[in-house]
């Protein structure tokens, strides 16, 4: 096993030293020759490699779920983090010179993973196919996955007319032309990747660091309602729940732990975290006080989710079991996908029963009181409040928001107060995307997202 972690590292020794541009290289396939299906599970097994990212933390950072205090914002030593959380033009400089963290991880990811898809292309699966159909789903499902990580960041809420999508990588081979593809492209060819690995992965996994097809489901499902495609994300979603629908009875964890939640605990379907940037450490960031304020005193997820530091609430951490941002797939996340689909189909007697299903479990014993929902657009309205209430800290909610303003009247206008200033993000403006790095753009020219 040794052997093939190692391969790893060699794979990044290799890329650092050889350019700066994710785009461009590629792994020295004559350094590691895996040669079965058992070869290439052990490079996807890497866990610190594939179930840990340095993606998705801006866009928690971006969103309407937390601010800064004043001094701790202008201590930041990170220029970076500064920008991302100011909206700030930024210009040419807006990574300070030192690339994005985001984009980075992800293409360095999809290169591995183009390396296991193109050695398994040489693996014989008659030798054996349950082992292929793994590895070969497995991969597509991370590539699916860390494509959409760089859609989710660097691109606008989804349109079929939108020229500006992201690079997709599909190839180790450096000498393959780059561009930059339309929106629909790019999420088309996302979506073929998991509906290709839903027919190869097991419905359940070996261990919840695994992809499975309740993991393709449940992605499936998310990506489609970022798309705001309410018939498929409902579709995926109640095929995941068909499966398995079982949900944590709150009142069972333990309110004042520090960390109350099992990171393996029954509602994860597939574990993977971040590496939180320094605006989400719990000694920095405050949480929104009208959000706080939302919950109700007999809600559980006001003591499992908070502590209290300073007279302010903080995030105290949520599925991983530790400070450290959850942004894997979860059962509760796929119950509101199914809920808000629901309600948008016109469906209101199965979206109050999921509904009310989810929110009994999350409340003190006997204190919650069912709601029926009678309005859509009133139903509506309460179940995005407690989709924002349930999935805070998972960097969705900034996807959320851009779908929102994109394809609803439900814009959200969001707003900071910093040095003294008032600075305003208005619904659909540009600078909810993040700029693709400068020095990506010197090796690789391509459209560079407006601010």
């Amino acid at each position: 096993m040794k052997f093939f972690y190692n391969i790893a590292i060699i794979l990044i020794y290799f890329l650092t030293g050889c350019s700066s541009s994710w785009l461009e290289i590629k792994p020295d396939q004559s350094l590691v020759v895996p040669k079965s299906a058992k070869d290439y599970q052990a490079w996807l097994n890497n866990v610190s490699k594939f179930n840990v990212s340095n993606s998705f933390g801006n866009m928690e950072v971006m969103a309407d779920n937390l601010y800064l205090p004043d001094a701790t914002y202008n201590g930041l030593s990170s220029s970076v983090v500064r920008n991302v959380y100011a909206w700030a033009n930024g210009g040419t400089d807006f990574y300070g010179g030192v690339g994005s963290a985001s984009w980075d991880d992800a293409y360095s990811k999809l290169l591995e993973i183009n390396a296991v898809l193109e050695g398994m292309a040489k693996v014989n699966r008659s030798d054996a196919p349950t082992a292929w159909d793994n590895v070969r789903g497995s991969a597509l499902f991370y590539r699916a996955f860390y494509h959409y990580a760089i859609l989710a960041e660097f691109c606008q809420a989804y349109s079929d007319d939108d020229p500006l999508g992201i690079p997709l990588r599909t190839s180790s081979n450096v000498n393959d032309k780059i561009i930059r593809s339309s929106l629909k492209d790019s999420y088309s060819h996302v979506l073929k990747d998991l509906e290709t690995a839903e027919s190869l992965l097991p419905v359940t996994p070996e261990n919840k660091l695994q992809p499975s097809r309740m993991a393709v489901w449940a992605l499936l499902s998310r990506i489609n309602l970022a798309m705001s495609n309410y018939d498929k994300a409902l579709l995926y979603a109640q095929h995941c729940l068909a499966n398995d629908d079982v949900l944590l009875d709150y009142n069972t964890l333990n309110t004042t732990a520090a960390f109350p939640f099992d990171r393996l605990n029954k509602e994860v379907i597939f574990l993977l975290y971040i590496a939180n940037p320094s605006a989400l450490s719990q000694t920095n960031h405050v949480v929104d006080s009208t959000l706080y304020r939302s919950y109700g005193q007999d809600d559980l997820r006001r003591e499992l989710f908070f502590r209290i530091n300073a007279g302010l609430p903080r995030f105290k951490g949520g599925y991983f079991g530790s400070a450290s941002c959850f942004v894997g797939l979860a059962t509760d996340e796929v119950y509101l996908n199914a809920i808000e689909c629901l309600v948008r189909t016109e469906k209101l007697k199965d979206a109050t029963e999921l509904f009310n299903k989810l929110l009994v479990s999350r409340w003190k014993a006997t204190k919650y009181n069912a709601i029926v929902f009678t309005d859509a657009k009133d139903a509506l309205t309460q179940v995005l409040n407690e989709r924002r209430k349930s999935l805070l800290f998972r960097c969705l909610r900034l996807s959320d928001i851009k779908r929102l303003n994109k394809s609803t009247d439900r814009q959200i206008w969001m707003r900071r107060k910093l040095n003294n200033e008032e600075i305003v993000l208005a619904p659909n403006d540009p600078k909810y995307v993040l700029p693709i790095p400068q020095q990506e753009l010197v090796l690789n020219p391509m459209p560079q997202n407006p601010r």
